[in-house]
């Protein structure tokens, strides 16, 4: 395979994507791309890939590459993840698919129409806590579903943001905190307890303005940093959701689901949202216990990261527990699985289609409450 935005000093592709893909016996680095050749050779000497390129088209066109993976920035999912497609490629790329729902619905088209396995980066499918919940409730340890509650808190998307990351600040590159962040805990949330039939909400940009860290500089903000959403599941089931940038203090992710037979709840208590942080999951079934925390069996976690593994931090300030490692790690054994068998790969691009149309959906209802005001 093959990794586009394997960067040796800082990123996501190096930091998480690296060290994942070594994880997977069935899965060999062959090719790294930077958008320098300096660095791309670098990346190759320090991560033991044999070829590198500084041009993502040849490395999509390389031989020796099945599998590419696209670990750059959301501006540029679509173009790279369709030059790797239209090549014939398998794709791995990161969430958000795309900057718009038509970017998305191309992609999704032309992996179907090529036949590869086209896999969203959406890590929280990964997470040992959900995958555990998810068939907890499949079995029906809370019974006939009565509702779900998710609350992310979280201190990215606020007043201050570092030069290199200016860029999640203009709505129109799809990498604010509802695209991102949002997207990632509403996928949590159905992945455990089933898909929505509606959803609508309202979605604010409550930071207008910050401050560019190196600088002291104030810039305009035009990405939304506030979701708060309503909706029902297919079944009926009432949903509510808030997610919450910019958070100075009691942070954390929490996941409630209700039955008539008993409660489950995830807790994440760090800076993280539900992709990248170590989960707990706690549960009861009796009106008359507390919530008690429910171990995670072994088998949820194969042991492919060590347990004392840490990653670097792919940005200053950014800290990736070994979870973070294991859920992305989850999600490439689960394609290489599906490449070889010749089975669905999942969650494929019709997943990441299908968010991209729900953010698509908040964003419309929110807009369309503001202009009855």
């Amino acid at each position: 395979m093959g990794i586009i935005g394997a960067n040796p000093e800082k990123g996501w592709g190096s930091a998480v994507h690296i060290p994942a893909v070594h994880a997977i016996p069935a899965l060999k680095l062959n090719a790294v791309a930077t958008t320098r050749i300096e660095t791309a050779k670098r990346s190759a000497e320090l991560f033991g890939a044999p070829n590198h390129f500084a041009d993502p088209c040849a490395l999509v066109h390389d031989d020796e590459v099945d599998l590419v993976s696209i670990a750059v920035r959301a501006p540029d999912h679509y173009r790279l993840a369709m030059l790797a497609l239209d090549a014939g490629k398998h794709v791995y790329c990161e969430w958000p698919l795309a900057t718009t729902v038509e970017q998305a619905a191309e992609m999704r088209q032309l992996a179907e129409q090529r036949g590869v396995k086209a896999v969203v980066g959406l890590q929280s499918r990964g997470a040992p806590a959900l995958r555990f919940v998810r068939d907890l409730v499949n079995e029906g340890y809370a019974g006939r579903l009565v509702s779900v509650r998710m609350r992310c808190s979280l201190p990215g998307g606020g007043r201050r943001r570092s030069r290199e990351g200016l860029y999640v600040i203009d709505k129109e590159n799809g990498a604010s905190t509802i695209r991102i962040q949002g997207g990632h805990a509403i996928d949590a949330l159905r992945f455990c307890v089933g898909d929505f039939q509606q959803l609508c909400g309202t979605v604010v940009n409550h930071f207008e303005e910050i401050e560019v860290i190196e600088t002291a500089a104030r810039v305009p903000k035009s990405a939304p940093d506030q979701v708060v959403a309503a909706g029902r599941l297919v079944g009926g089931v009432p949903v509510s959701i808030a997610v919450s940038g910019g958070v100075v203090a009691g942070h954390g992710v929490e996941l409630e689901i209700l039955g008539e037979q008993g409660a489950l709840r995830v807790l994440g208590t760090g800076r993280l949202n539900f992709q990248m942080s170590p989960l707990s999951v706690w549960g009861a079934q009796s009106p008359e216990s507390d919530l008690d925390e429910i171990p995670i069996p072994s088998g949820y976690d194969p042991m492919v990261i060590p347990a004392d593994a840490t990653a670097k931090a792919p940005y200053p300030g950014v800290d990736v527990p070994r979870a973070t490692l294991v859920n992305v790690a989850n999600l490439y054994r689960d394609m290489a699985d599906a490449i070889t068998a010749g089975t669905p790969a999942t969650p494929d691009f019709g997943v990441g289609l299908s968010l991209h149309r729900l953010i698509q959906a908040l964003e419309d209802s929110s807009r369309a409450f503001a202009e009855k005001d």
